[in-house]
């Protein structure tokens, strides 16, 4: 039986969930809300003693990391559709892609996304949230949130989150080729770990991603959004009181 822990609508969850759905796999999902630090709880870190979502928990064993999921889930449930090229070098060069989305991918999110935490870390009394805090296993998570909490995000993050989302955003339009996907005809992982991240650059970089500057990756990026998985993944966050 598979079940996945996660955050819903984070760009790591998206990940895993739409591997998950293009192959057709069932699975209990196990929503996780971050913002109050349910996965620190000394349950959930057992499974990912990281602290971080997805994880995947196959037949009583964890798997960690969204990228090595899918990874996991492509190789062994093969006889669903395939998400990986059967040709070592072009395996390879899919994988590329795939550590390029789990590099860089969050660097060019984060800045956007993690200071309006801050009013969640408002929330509680400066005790309790050094308490939260100090039980995060990744000192850079800790880090992280430490500098939600005192607003310390500013036009540097920015920079270097724009810095990150070009940088992705450049190899992809000087690669995507006649074939409709980033290995060409065939569709696979290098697609579904990019497109969390490219989906939010669109939002938070649009003077990189457009028609005009990035004109392949906006007609991918189309492409990827009509698919049905897609559109069922980013439908719901899976949280219980929204479950679709």
């Amino acid at each position: 039986m598979l079940e996945l822990y996660h955050g819903g609508h984070t760009t790591c969850s998206r990940k895993a969930r739409l591997c998950l759905k293009e192959k057709g796999l069932a699975y209990t999902s196990h929503f996780l809300n971050l913002r109050g630090f349910e996965q620190h709880t000394p349950a959930y870190l057992k499974l990912n003693p990281n602290g971080v979502v997805p994880t995947l928990v196959d037949d009583g064993e964890a798997i960690t990391d969204s990228m090595l999921i899918n990874e996991y889930l492509d190789e062994k449930y093969d006889q669903h559709i395939r998400l990986r090229p059967n040709n070592p070098l072009d395996k390879a060069r899919m994988r590329v892609w795939t550590k390029l989305a789990s590099d860089h991918g969050l660097s060019g999110v984060v800045p956007r996304v993690w200071p309006g935490f801050k009013a969640y870390t408002d929330k509680f009394n400066p005790s309790d949230l050094q308490q939260k805090i100090d039980r995060i296993p990744l000192t850079e998570r800790k880090e992280r949130w430490a500098k939600v909490a005192r607003g310390g995000f500013g036009q540097q993050d920015l920079d270097a989150g724009h810095k990150a989302a070009s940088l992705i955003l450049t190899r992809m339009e000087a690669s995507l080729g006649a074939g409709p996907w980033l290995m060409g005809a065939q569709y696979t992982l290098a697609d579904i770990d990019l497109v969390p991240f490219v989906d939010r650059f669109a939002e938070f970089y649009p003077d990189l991603l457009n028609t005009t500057a990035t004109p392949k990756v906006s007609a991918w990026l189309a492409r990827m959004r009509e698919r049905p998985a897609l559109k069922a993944v980013w439908a719901t966050d899976e949280a219980a009181a929204k479950a679709a």
